[in-house]
């Protein structure tokens, strides 16, 4: 089978027979491809040609969607939160994915000793995108043109820091560079037109000079009106200036020198004249900018939306002052995002992994959230979307899965957890939490099973992501009384077995004994039992643990089928009540288990059955080509086609019950690959030990998204950009054998591969750095090196090492010893740090274990 990548034959060669229970068992993967999980490889890089997919969002978090595109233009400008016809249930940019298109109203071009060439793929022969997602490189070339660019785009991105990451700001770094050996006169200018000018009204051009800026801007003239801008950095006058530009485009940009300073155009151009010597280079940089008050966004299905003010437009009060804060900070903000994506992709993990495993973290800067101020409130939420205006209402049964943003941005899902899960969308009178805050429900409860339960882990994920118990305090009241809510209507005898109608993220209720909801509130209840104990009620904590002591073998014995080698769901005898997974091997039949690992918790089932269950969804749901298994289950939407390999949300290798219930739409998603679910698996195989299958599940994911077939920034599910696959960072933490407790000052890592010599980007509460591992000469050493913020810990945990028994440990913080005490538990070293230790930006923590 061929796979459009840069590791064409994937696997294979296959016979009819190998086909014969639609999922072949033994995956004739290729020797090239097995090695390519592992390489490191290089980052994704494009040649700009005729066809271009590529559409990296590369604007702050939550101000709207701009991509930028393989040959550095910027292009589908969606700043008001348009819904358009693709952005639906059916996901139909996998099959039929977007292609770039030209500048709308903005770009850049470059003049060399009166030579014009635009700045894209028209302007240059040699045009190649790099990745280097938060940010983007873009080189060009031409053999016959006396300078080369190097065009850095990005929005400050920085990680824990909400606020400096959701400028409506892009910034343009070009970098020019004379090649010839005599000197050359080089203008480089841009030019911008209001995209979302209002239909009728003033239209308002002007140019405005501060600090570190100078910009012209298009508005409506009103502190209410729409308006972009465009500024370039650095003091003085601009020798290229227009605020009366009839059209937008390159025509006449290098022409016309500033000689009024307002005009009534909704669009204006604005460049730089300098000389380059030979072999000399210089930096200029522009700022794209916008401000839109006020926005509908997305409130129910269809194009129902509510009124209200993008929160970025109430701390600027145009699009100038938004640009020229970037500029006043240039240094720090561009130096900060620079450092962290070269301590992200600075690992030793291979680039595809790091790609695909932070990428979908983009979502956040698209329209699938819009940070606002709802009409008549004073305190702004984040609304979220399953995709890209698309599914409203943050729905609790999908962002369960995303574990992205809780450890890139963690103040953000802390705040959706105490406004929207337990604010907006809470019933205070009996705990039960809209799985859509919302969408008003149809049925007798509004909430789903699993997304309750999930909400609760993630209470416990979000306040590990703090270094105290404020927010937990804050909010722990409300989380009680959803677990008990949770427990007093499914499971009222408390015997850990759930009843009735079980509401799920498969979007209708399942019946009977449902083995991994059972597991996902068992693994609620766990973690709601250790948040109990952290606020001194150990009474309470002894009732949830009493359950899930009942439960757990029940589910066990009752669901656990030793002849299949995995879970099933057993619903109930009844023709109106049978629809699920049944006797199938389902995706998510120990999802309870892998939460658990997000949050430094053991798993409850027996770790036996749990891998075997994992080898199983391997052997009977991952194909190298899901067109054969849709031949055959032919139901379903298309996020994997033919020729694509994927892991499908249930096999039936024992034969598949038809019940005469169940919506025919929802029974399909079984048929279906979705990432979000791919990924859970992906973390939880690696988690167990199961690496190269993990990452199997993952490298296919980043073959299907191949730039040369659709666009490797935008996951698809329900429309685009689909919250749900932000499980890919699970996959990240799971390689690293990561786990974090900030309020308890405990950090730890088990690396699963290449322990002996391991480099990966790490965050916590206050502050990121780099985790490091080497092995050798009896020695396993580790450190942690801080480049930003502050870390404070009280115990540090490595994983244990084949071959390697420590007695002995050494910890230095910037060559200081740190007074330490070791003990040895059977999988890990536990360092316990008698006074505590501070590590601020710029140290470095040395451990060293023999």
């Amino acid at each position: 089978m061929l796979m459009a990548g840069r590791i064409k034959v994937m696997a294979g060669p296959f016979e009819g027979k190998d086909f014969d229970k639609v999922i072949p068992a033994d995956k004739k993967l290729s020797k090239e491809w097995i090695d390519s999980l592992y390489a490191r490889g290089k980052p994704t890089t494009v040649k700009a040609g005729k066809v271009d997919y590529i559409g990296m969002p590369i604007n702050g978090l939550g101000t709207g969607q701009v991509y930028l595109s393989g040959d550095g233009e910027l292009w589908y400008w969606n700043l008001t939160a348009q819904k358009r016809k693709k952005n639906n249930p059916k996901g139909p940019a996998y099959m039929s994915p977007d292609k770039a298109m030209g500048p709308a109203g903005q770009g850049f071009a470059l003049q060399v000793d009166g030579r014009t060439r635009p700045l894209n793929a028209e302007g240059f022969r040699d045009v190649t995108f790099t990745n280097q997602y938060p940010m983007a490189r873009v080189d060009y070339a031409d053999a016959d043109f006396p300078v080369e660019v190097q065009l850095e785009a990005y929005t400050p991105f920085i990680p824990l820091d909400r606020d400096e990451s959701s400028y409506p700001v892009i910034v343009m770094r070009y970098t020019v560079t004379n090649s010839t050996s005599e000197t050359c006169e080089v203008a480089l200018a841009g030019w911008i037109q209001n995209l979302v000018a209002a239909k009728k009204g003033p239209k308002v051009s002007e140019y405005r000079e501060l600090e570190n800026i100078a910009t012209v801007e298009c508005s409506g003239g009103t502190p209410d009106s729409n308006g972009m801008a465009l500024g370039v950095f650095g003091g003085g006058t601009p020798e290229l200036v227009d605020v009366e530009k009839t059209n937008p485009g390159a025509d006449g940009v290098f022409e016309k020198a500033r000689d009024r300073t307002k005009g009534n155009s909704d669009a204006a151009s604005i460049g730089r004249r300098f000389s380059l010597k030979a072999g000399e280079s210089k930096t200029l940089s522009f700022a794209v900018s916008w401000r839109v008050p006020v926005v509908k966004y997305g409130t129910g299905f269809g194009y129902k939306t509510s009124s209200g003010r993008y929160h970025y437009a109430t701390q600027w009060p145009s699009a100038t002052e938004a640009a020229a804060q970037v500029a006043d900070r240039e240094s720090e903000l561009y130096g900060t995002t620079r450092e962290w994506v070269d301590t992200w992709y600075g690992s030793t993990l291979p680039y595809w992994f790091l790609e695909r495993a932070f990428i979908p973290i983009n979502c956040m800067q698209t329209q699938m959230v819009q940070r606002v101020y709802p009409q008549g409130k004073n305190l702004d939420i984040y609304n979220m979307e399953e995709g890209v205006r698309c599914c409203p209402g943050n729905c609790t049964h999908v962002w369960n899965y995303a574990q992205g943003l809780a450890r890139i941005f963690p103040v953000i899902e802390r705040e959706c957890r105490d406004r929207i899960e337990y604010g907006l969308g809470f019933d205070t009178s009996n705990g039960e939490i809209s799985f859509r805050y919302n969408v008003p429900g149809k049925r007798d409860r509004d909430d789903a099973l699993d997304g309750t339960c999930g909400t609760i882990i993630r209470v416990l994920r979000e306040s590990q992501m703090t270094t105290d118990y404020a927010f937990l305090t804050s909010i722990w009241d409300r989380v009680k009384l959803s677990m008990d809510g949770v427990i007093e209507h499914w499971d009222p005898d408390e015997d850990g077995i759930l009843e009735g109608a079980q509401h799920n993220t498969l979007d209708e209720p399942w019946h009977g004994k449902v083995h991994w909801l059972i597991n996902v509130y068992h693994a609620s209840l766990k973690a709601a039992a250790t948040m109990a104990r952290q606020m001194k009620q150990d009474s309470v904590a002894e009732r949830y643990e009493r359950i899930v002591a009942k439960g757990a073998p029940v589910m066990v014995k009752e669901l656990w089928n030793e002849d299949f080698g995995y879970y099933v769901h057993i619903p109930p005898d009844d023709e109106e009540r049978m629809h699920g997974s049944t006797n199938g091997c389902h995706i998510d039949q120990v999802l309870g288990d892998s939460w658990l690992y997000e949050v430094g918790l053991d798993p409850i089932l027996p770790r036996d059955k749990t891998r075997k269950a994992l080898q199983a969804l391997w052997k009977y749901n991952f194909t190298p080509d899901v067109g054969a298994f849709r031949k055959v289950m032919t139901n379903g939407r298309w996020y994997a086609g033919p020729g694509d390999a994927g892991l499908v949300m249930t096999s039936f290798p024992h034969g598949k019950i038809e019940p005469k219930s169940g919506n025919k739409n929802y029974a399909g998603y079984l048929n279906e690959c979705m990432t979000g679910f791919e990924w859970q698996v992906a973390a939880h195989m690696i988690r167990e030990g199961m690496v190269e299958e993990g990452l199997a599940i993952g490298r296919a994911i980043y073959d299907r998204y191949s730039a040369d077939r659709r666009n490797p920034y935008n996951e698809v599910e329900c429309s685009d950009h689909y919250s749900r696959a932000m499980a890919s960072f699970g996959t990240y933490l799971a390689a690293l054998g990561y786990r974090y407790d900030g309020p308890e000052g405990k950090l730890g890592f088990g690396p699963k591969l290449s322990p002996e010599d391991f480099r990966a980007a790490f965050t916590t509460a206050e502050g990121w750095g780099c985790f490091t591992q080497k092995i050798g000469k009896g020695l396993q050493s580790a450190g942690l090196e801080l480049h930003y913020g502050q870390l404070q810990l009280k115990e540090f945990t490595l994983d244990r090492v084949a071959g390697l028994a420590a007695t002995a440990a050494i910890v230095e913080l910037d060559g200081g010893l740190v007074e330490t005490s070791l003990s040895v538990e059977a999988e890990r070293y536990v360092l316990k740090f008698n006074n505590g230790v501070t590590i601020n930006k710029g140290q470095r923590l040395a451990v060293s274990l023999g």
